[in-house]
């Protein structure tokens, strides 16, 4: 006898969801929500430019902002969704319920696939601790900054196109076919994460080569002494 599988409004239609619930916030409350929590995240991060050993420049006073947001979001929303992974259709929380809300876009994050919870859980450890890292390096004026920042930006890349590819490569099977989903979720949502962090490793490889070049210049300059 077939397995009944749980009514749930995501794709494919036939994917099992056991543990799913219908989630208490609606599509604008879980975009406020989230809204509200980057809010935070921005003002927090604008206390902390306030507090910076050196003046910032616009720049720099940005590339603090989108590390603090993403630190936010890799830490505790990606990290939520990595511990509770095996139970997180049936949760009822906050949180579950924004994965419920983006899962429309990606099924995956429902159903415990195994690519989907690694990359997830390197996301939160590793990109979220080096996004830290790379505004303290900006707000301390430390020479860690680019280092981090290359890291950082380097992981992000990797890990959105791997993400958004193994889709691709199953024919977005995963996602609901309707444009808001997947042009306003799937692709918009996860764009930032490609084109910012493109920019900031160019930004680093840049300001890297530069700082190679006047010390080796001053170590020429030294042995010819």
């Amino acid at each position: 006898m077939a397995d009944i599988i749980a009514p749930h409004p995501y794709f494919p239609q036939d994917v099992p969801i056991p543990h799913y619930v219908k989630s208490k916030l609606g599509m604008g409350q879980a975009f406020l929500t989230l809204g509200s929590a980057v809010t935070v995240l921005m003002i927090v991060s604008g206390l902390l430019i306030g507090r910076a050993r050196n003046a910032l420049s616009s720049k720099d006073k940005l590339i603090v902002v989108w590390m603090l947001v993403c630190a936010g979001i890799h830490i505790v929303l990606e990290g939520y969704f990595s511990f509770n992974h095996g139970t997180l259709a049936g949760k009822r929380t906050i949180m579950a319920d924004l994965w419920r809300e983006y899962a429309h876009s990606d099924s995956r994050y429902l159903t415990s696939d195994p690519f989907t919870v690694i990359m997830e859980g390197i996301t939160a450890v590793f990109d979220g601790s080096f996004a830290v890292v790379t505004a303290y390096g900006i707000l301390a004026d430390s020479p860690i900054r680019h280092p981090a920042q290359l890291m950082t930006s380097l992981a992000q890349l990797y890990g959105d196109v791997l993400y958004m590819a193994t889709n691709y490569m199953d024919s977005f099977r995963y996602t609901n076919p309707h444009p808001m989903y997947f042009y306003g979720y799937f692709v918009l949502m996860n764009l930032p994460w490609i084109i910012i962090p493109t920019y900031l490793i160019v930004d680093s490889c840049k300001s890297i080569y530069r700082g190679m070049l006047i010390a080796q210049r001053a170590t020429s300059v030294k042995k010819a002494e």
